[in-house]
C-alpha cells in the first residue's frame, strides 16, 4: 500500500513540474569570445634610407714627371768643371784644381817600406819628373825603368782618378807602358800615381811615390 502511494506521489510530481510556466529544463549561457583581438600596430617601421657612402672627389693620383732621356749626350769638356752635384763653388780647395801649379820638375821619393819584423826598406830618390806647359812630359823612374821615358800629357777627366775631385796631369804611355798621373791630394802633397786599365779602357789607380821640388 506504502509503495503504491509512494509511486502515486512522483506522478503526481512529475505532472505539476511539467506545467510550471516560464520553467525551463536549463538557461542559455551568455556568449563571451574567449579572447580580444589586439589592435594591429606595424611590428617595424621602414628607415628613411641613407647611402652607406658617398662618391669621393677624385684626386690624380700621381702627376707624370718630365721625360729626361737617360742617354742624351754630354759635352766633355778638358778642364774641371768645379760645378759638380753636391759640390758648390767655393767647397773645393783651389789647391786641388790648380793644374799649373803641376808644371815643372818634381823629384820623386818613395816612402819606407816594412819588410816584417825589425827589417824596413827604407824610403829613396827613385827620380824625377819633367812636366813642360807645352804638352811634353819626361820621367825617370828607376824602380820601373832605368832609362827615361818621353811623351805626352793631358788633364785628367772630371773623377778619372778613383773618383776623387782633383785635377790632376796624366803622363800618356809612361814607364811600363801604362798611364801615369801627377795629382795634389786634400792633404796638401802631390803624388806619382799608375793605371791599371780594364778591358773596357777605365783605370784604378795605385799610390807609386810622394813629389817634392
Amino acid at each position: 500500500m506504502a509503495r503504491r502511494f509512494g509511486s502515486i506521489l512522483l506522478a503526481l510530481f512529475l505532472v505539476a513540474f511539467a506545467f510550471i510556466p516560464g520553467a525551463e529544463a536549463w538557461s542559455e549561457p551568455l556568449q563571451t569570445k574567449q579572447w580580444s583581438e589586439p589592435e594591429y600596430t606595424e611590428p617595424w617601421s621602414e628607415p628613411v634610407y641613407t647611402e652607406p657612402w658617398s662618391e669621393p672627389v677624385y684626386t690624380e693620383p700621381w702627376t707624370e714627371p718630365e721625360y729626361v732621356d737617360p742617354w742624351a749626350e754630354t759635352v766633355e769638356t778638358d778642364l774641371w768643371d768645379p760645378k759638380l752635384p753636391g759640390e758648390e763653388v767655393g767647397e773645393i780647395d783651389p789647391f786641388l784644381l790648380d793644374f799649373e801649379a803641376l808644371y815643372g820638375i818634381w823629384f820623386i821619393w818613395t816612402q819606407s817600406t816594412p819588410l816584417g819584423g825589425p827589417n824596413v826598406q827604407h824610403g829613396k830618390d827613385q827620380g824625377v819628373v819633367s812636366i813642360q806647359p807645352d804638352g811634353t812630359y819626361t820621367i825617370l823612374h828607376q824602380a820601373w825603368n832605368p832609362e827615361p821615358v818621353e811623351g805626352t800629357w793631358r788633364l785628367s777627366y772630371p773623377r778619372e782618378i778613383n773618383d776623387e775631385v782633383v785635377q790632376g796631369i796624366v803622363l800618356v804611355d809612361g814607364p811600363a807602358d801604362t798611364d801615369w798621373a801627377v795629382a795634389p791630394e786634400p792633404g796638401g802633397k802631390i803624388r806619382l800615381l799608375w793605371a791599371m786599365k780594364w778591358a773596357d779602357g777605365s783605370a784604378l789607380w795605385f799610390f807609386d811615390s810622394e813629389l817634392y821640388r
